[in-house]
């Protein structure tokens, strides 16, 4: 999710709370004992093969077999005998550590010990375990779990997790497939969408159908309007116009209705409206989307100038062709807020490109980093452009702009980082004691570290006291998914080297994520989720979480920096 030079319409998701996965529990550090610390130490250095492990096993100290799967690769042959264990806690924890190995899991041995666990055990890993592996006949498994559940929800005074987790480990299962019912035999969609009623699972239930393709070839567009009449949330309408928008012109009453104040109190679901309309090609929408572009909000106005771009002139109003979209791109190139400008050439550069080509060129030259930034992105996509990259990454090899233009050109340079060493248990702590403030454009954000992720909060902690953060750029920023800084044109950055994968928290709204081009690759790059992205939740990081400045958080936008960055005693940063 480094996901640097892309358009911006490539990159639409949705996201929005509900009941989170857990996926450990909070850890103390301050009681962790020198043999605590050492197996920490050993997952984050990546070294399964330290003794500690076999110690730790041989003690029942089974957090080291979630440990292993975080590691991963030939680490999780350590866990598979452990998912037969005579303990059921040990089973347990072999469980979440198999679903941090994705394809390295032990497949066989899943499918083999399918039994569910003791209630006292805790929240059973196994449906995740099975969806993070990929692999087809445990992905049936967990289609006849959903097919189970049943549409009334039992009546419990608790949060029972394991309801969520058949959903969730199947929407892992297929989460960039882009798959059809047809692929997945046997799914009851209709029931599926019935789920998306039930308070406690509702929103997973959505979220999973979201991810689903030609759902208009096994629903009914009026099961799908009945489905957000019975929804408990706005986070539920939300996913459900995922579902609205495979509908085409068919669902433009719904999504437009979905759009309007009057309507739709929550703003986020009005968005996730004006989004959709992008998959629409009647007359009505079309000039819904220009009184956006005229009325509405910024991040309102960058949602509906992307759809406009992607339709074509017939499916707008009476005048508008595909020439006075593109003239309307052209103009919008020129505006004074940067994300908008920077939104319309994506968009030209789509229709035009030679036109494209020219203003991308130029931006490339100038002096603005985030227009020069997002040129980079759109050079990258013509032989011309290409050339040009080529030429300045060779002239210029020891500067930002030229390892940017290289990258854009070889996204997997990314991916080849020097890690940085294990930073000390005492500096760990310290920052655990202590807040990350960062003056933005928009204001002041509040992060507090997490104790699921200790060392990857540490690499961001440093980075403020060594002044690193400052002038960072927010440089990629999507209406209710999330706003992404980390960019810069300090030359050390280049080296500052990778983080390793903590993973256990959850992606929900306010919460602050490391961005990475695969595993372990964290760096210099975070993200604040703007709702509950809940495909993230075990594949990124999560380092820390708002506790005040949310609404600073929310109002970013791309082109926005970092003013100043540092830490502060807990407590102190406002």
């Amino acid at each position: 999710m480094k996901l640097k030079h892309t358009l911006a319409l490539a990159l639409l998701t949705f996201g929005g709370s509900a009941p989170a996965i857990s996926f450990e529990k909070t850890a103390n550090l301050k009681e962790f004992n020198d043999f605590d610390v050492r197996l920490m130490e050993a997952k984050d250095a990546r070294d399964y093969q330290n003794p500690v492990f076999d110690d730790a096993l041989e003690a029942g100290k089974w957090e080291a077999l979630v440990y292993l799967g975080q590691i991963g690769g030939e680490a999780c042959a350590k866990i598979e005998p452990y998912l037969s264990h005579r303990n059921k806690k040990a089973v347990a924890a072999a469980r979440k550590g198999a679903a941090f190995c994705y394809g390295d899991a032990p497949v066989d041995a899943l499918m083999l010990h399918t039994q569910a666990l003791p209630f006292k055990v805790g929240v059973d890993m196994l449906p995740v375990a099975m969806g993070f592996s990929g692999n087809a006949d445990l992905r049936m498994m967990l289609i006849e779990m959903v097919n189970a559940m049943p549409a009334t929800p039992p009546k419990v005074e608790f949060e029972n997790q394991d309801r969520t987790l058949p959903l969730f480990g199947l929407m892992q299962s297929i989460v960039y497939e882009r798959l059809a019912p047809s692929a997945l035999p046997g799914l009851d969609v209709p029931h599926l969408l019935a789920l998306t009623a039930d308070d406690g699972i509702g929103y997973q239930a959505a979220y999973l159908l979201g991810r689903i393709q030609n759902l208009d070839e096994h629903l009914t567009l009026e099961q799908v309007t009945a489905a957000f009449e019975t929804a408990p949330s706005p986070d539920v309408r939300r996913a459900l116009i995922r579902v609205a928008r495979q509908f085409g012109n068919d669902a433009m009453g719904l999504i437009l209705e979905r759009a309007l104040p009057k309507v739709e109190p929550d703003a986020s679901v009005r968005m996730e409206a004006i989004r959709a309309t992008s998959a629409l090609s009647d007359e009505i929408s079309g000039n819904f989307l220009v009184s956006v572009l005229v009325e509405g909000t910024v991040h309102e106005r960058q949602l509906a100038l992307s759809a406009l771009a992607a339709r074509p002139g017939s499916a707008l109003g009476v005048g508008f062709t595909d020439e006075v979209i593109a003239e309307t791109l052209r103009t919008a190139t020129e505006d004074e807020n940067p994300w908008i400008a920077v939104t319309a050439l994506r968009g030209l550069n789509l229709r035009s490109p030679e036109e494209g080509l020219r203003i991308a060129e130029a931006w490339f030259a100038g002096d603005d980093y985030y227009k020069a930034f997002s040129a980079m992105g759109l050079l990258a996509q013509s032989d011309a452009g290409k050339a040009i990259l080529e030429d300045y990454a060779a002239e210029n090899p020891d500067t930002i702009r030229g390892r940017e233009a290289a990258i854009a050109l070889d996204p997997s340079i990314e991916g080849i980082e020097k890690p940085r060493n294990t930073p000390s248990w005492s500096s760990v702590l310290s920052y655990q004691s202590r807040e990350l403030k960062l003056e933005t454009t928009r204001g002041t954000v509040c992060i507090a570290p997490s104790s699921l992720a200790p060392y990857a909060a540490a690499n961001f902690m440093l980075l403020a006291d060594v002044g690193k953060m400052n002038g960072m750029l927010w440089h990629r920023v999507i209406p209710n998914f999330v706003a992404q800084a980390g960019q810069s044109e300090d030359p050390e950055l280049a080296n500052w080297g990778t983080v390793r994968d903590e993973w256990g928290g959850q992606h929900v709204k306010g919460s602050v994520g490391v961005a990475t081009a695969g595993r372990d690759t964290g760096g210099t790059q975070f993200f604040i989720n703007t709702a509950y992205n809940l495909h993230l939740d075990g594949r990124y990081t999560v380092m820390g979480n708002v506790i005040s400045g949310m609404d600073a958080a929310m109002a970013l936008q791309e082109g926005d920096v970092i003013t100043r960055a540092e830490t502060v005693r807990a407590g102190q940063c406002k």
